[in-house]
């Protein structure tokens, strides 16, 4: 008995099953190049004008993100940490308003060759970071539109953005840990040298205005990191978090004397706190940085103890106020 008749179809079956699997094959292909032209963030901003001028010539207008992020960090910052020219810090803004209008419309992250370099790049304008983030710093404000000028005065050369910009652009960065974990790092640093550098026979209104900024800054790097977590499936998430709580805890050690250090040392005690909270219990240790900075900034400077538990409320309620607006307003 011929058995040609039962071949036939597993044959078919067979050819119909690889034409399937091509077919397949040929449609995830196509929806991974159209993902990624519509997420080709280091094309696009190569081409963009305001990065092309930013640039110069280190600019050459080619798509690779490792290279646009160094010609970025080599554009903006100088031989000494935070001291730019005013073409430094205008190319500082210019490319910060191309990075939010190019990724405002787009899904997915930025390429890590592009995000960890400008996160770095980023970090070297902290104490602008800071003062455009917290609500209030009257300058900042009036110089914020995308066509006024970075300025100078007796402390350096500043430039300004509109805060939703910036937040825009470090909720694109945030999706790198370690870019999250460079701009996090940077604001400590940054806070902490503020708060040592209020004189102890100042004014009440000068030490909340010091501790509110800080509340709120922080706050809002709190919602960023929420935001980030929400997106994340379960790997993700643990990924991210147990990259981050690396970062920012790999040079956690015992605090100089407040005496020898009063940066250092308040920075440094909120490090072991970071660090005793645990690694899956990162996001909500982080929700406590600014009361345990304040805590170790009153003590630190033997401030009275009336005056420490008015900044310490006055941080904590600044904070959660900073969270819940960002995360009202991130995209």
């Amino acid at each position: 008995m011929s058995t040609t008749p039962q071949r036939r179809p597993v044959r078919l079956v067979v050819g119909a099953v690889v034409l399937c699997l091509a077919l397949a094959a040929g449609v995830v292909l196509w929806l991974t190049r159209s993902s990624d032209q519509g997420t080709d963030y280091c094309g696009k901003l190569s081409e963009d004008k305001r990065v092309v001028t930013a640039l110069g010539s280190a600019q050459r207008q080619d798509p690779d993100c490792a290279r646009l992020g160094r010609a970025i960090r080599q554009a903006t910052t100088g031989d000494k940490a935070g001291e730019h020219s005013l073409r430094q810090a205008q190319a500082m803004k210019n490319v910060l308003i191309a990075v939010d209008d190019v990724t405002r419309d787009g899904e997915g992250p930025l390429d890590p060759a592009l995000a960890v370099p400008l996160a770095e790049a980023l970090s070297d304008y902290m104490p602008d970071y800071v003062k455009i983030t917290a609500p209030g710093q009257v300058e900042y404000v009036r110089r914020a539109g995308d066509s006024v000028p970075p300025w100078s005065d007796d402390q350096g050369v500043h430039m300004s953005v509109f805060p939703l910009t910036l937040l825009h652009v470090t909720r694109h960065l945030a999706d790198d840990p370690a870019a999250y974990a460079q701009l996090r790092a940077s604001a400590t640093r940054e806070i902490a040298e503020e708060f040592a550098g209020v004189p102890r026979g100042a004014g009440e209104e000068r030490f909340e205005a010091v501790a509110g900024g800080a509340g709120y800054v922080l706050g809002a790097l709190d919602a960023v990191a929420e935001d980030v977590r929400e997106d994340l499936g379960e790997d993700g998430r643990r990924h991210w978090r147990s990259d981050v709580f690396g970062r920012l805890t790999k040079d956690a050690s015992v605090p100089p004397s407040y005496q020898d250090d009063p940066s250092g040392h308040i920075v440094k005690v909120w490090d072991g706190k970071l660090r005793g909270g645990g690694r899956d219990k990162l996001l909500a240790t982080l929700e406590t940085q600014t009361g345990e900075m304040v805590r170790a900034w009153g003590e630190g400077a033997a401030l009275d103890s009336r005056l420490r538990e008015s900044l310490l409320k006055k941080a904590r309620d600044i904070s959660a106020l900073g969270l819940h607006e960002t995360a009202r307003n991130l995209p």
